[in-house]
């Protein structure tokens, strides 16, 4: 008979020589596998330490040595001077977009206080970007004899393409007024400095698309009469059948009146 104390050593080494072989096998084990790399790319390769039953300890992504084919996009890693290039980019955009809602704000600011265009300006030229502060305002392909009011509502326009003595116009143009289906002639009222006027005039549209606006044409009988009619600050009533149907009050008129009188003296 074997002994019962041998008997009893042997279970204990086999039960040693067990718990040994579990613990190797249990062990963090090094393996590498080419998969995606954090859904980033296949072009990586997966170096992973993990147990025998599957359960992953650490995995970290390097650069693979061999393409993937092209069933994942390779991803780009950009220098110092690349990100910085695109910084500065993004810098500058920001920039321009900052100035140009200064530069919005402001010309609203202008068109709620009113603003004039004198003889040979282009109106609202030049008002979609940034200008050098020692710009002039742009000037129109040829010099005209036109000076215009401009406000949020719309505006006032007094042209003389003539000479003093030849005929001029005033025109009020706005989104009050309403829009008719063409050009027609109509009884209109005009009040300015308390003093009213029912004369015939012609009502047509201005402007483009879905800003469009209701225009009504006067004619002056001369050119130094429009000039003379013109004062520093002074309030215009438009109405039709004895409802108002444009308004406003204009300042700063004498330069206004000024620049358009030197206009028509330079055309002699």
């Amino acid at each position: 008979m074997i002994p019962e104390r041998l008997v009893l050593r042997s279970r204990w080494v086999s039960v040693l020589i067990l718990v040994a072989l579990l613990g190797i096998m249990l062990l963090p084990q090094a393996a590498s596998a080419e998969h995606i790399c954090g859904g980033r790319s296949d072009e990586y390769v997966v170096s992973e330490v993990y147990v025998a039953g599957g359960g992953v300890v650490e995995s970290w992504c390097e650069w693979s040595s061999k393409g993937a084919g092209n069933s994942g996009a390779a991803m780009r890693y950009y220098s110092a001077e690349e990100w910085k290039a695109f910084a500065d980019h993004g810098a500058q955009v920001e920039a321009a977009n900052s100035e140009e809602r200064r530069l919005a704000a402001q010309r609203y600011r202008q068109l709620q206080q009113g603003v004039w265009f004198l003889p040979g300006e282009q109106p609202f030229a030049g008002w979609s970007s940034p200008q050098p502060a020692s710009a002039s305002r742009a000037t129109a392909a040829r010099k005209d004899c036109t000076v215009s009011y401009w406000t949020l509502s719309g505006a006032v326009i007094m042209s003389a393409n003539g000479g003093g003595d030849d005929k001029a116009f005033i025109r009020y143009m706005g989104y009050s007024i309403p829009l008719p289906s063409g050009s027609q002639t109509r009884k209109f009222s005009l009040t300015q400095s308390g003093e009213t006027q029912t004369v015939t005039a012609v009502i047509s549209r201005a402007g483009l698309d879905k800003r469009k606006m209701g225009m009504v044409s006067f004619v002056v009988p001369t050119a130094d009469l429009l000039v003379r009619s013109i004062e520093d600050s002074q309030d215009y009533y438009l109405s039709e059948n004895g409802k108002t149907i444009f308004s406003g009050r204009w300042h700063e008129g004498l330069k206004a009146r000024d620049a358009l009188a030197q206009c028509l003296a330079q055309r002699g």
